[in-house]
């Protein structure tokens, strides 16, 4: 691993406060806004996945649950 400059490392952790300080309270509320949608879209999609995924079982189910009682009344 390459050693990292610490002139650099500690730009870096200043860069985010700045730029903070830099925007306007609508600006930073609206960065705020952008950054939960974003959070909870990722909810959102891991939510529909596992509705489908359980709708998918149980349809699956059903059908081994049709065929098992067709095989037992033959």
């Amino acid at each position: 691993m390459t050693p990292k400059n610490s002139a650099a490392v500690e730009l870096g952790r200043r860069g985010g406060k700045a730029r903070a300080r830099k925007l306007t309270p609508e600006e930073r509320r609206e960065a705020a806004r952008k950054a939960v949608e974003a959070r909870w879209a990722k909810h959102r999609k891991l939510a529909v996945e596992i509705s489908e995924g359980t709708s998918n079982l149980l349809r699956i189910a059903k059908a081994n649950d049709r065929k098992a009682a067709k095989a037992r009344s033959d």
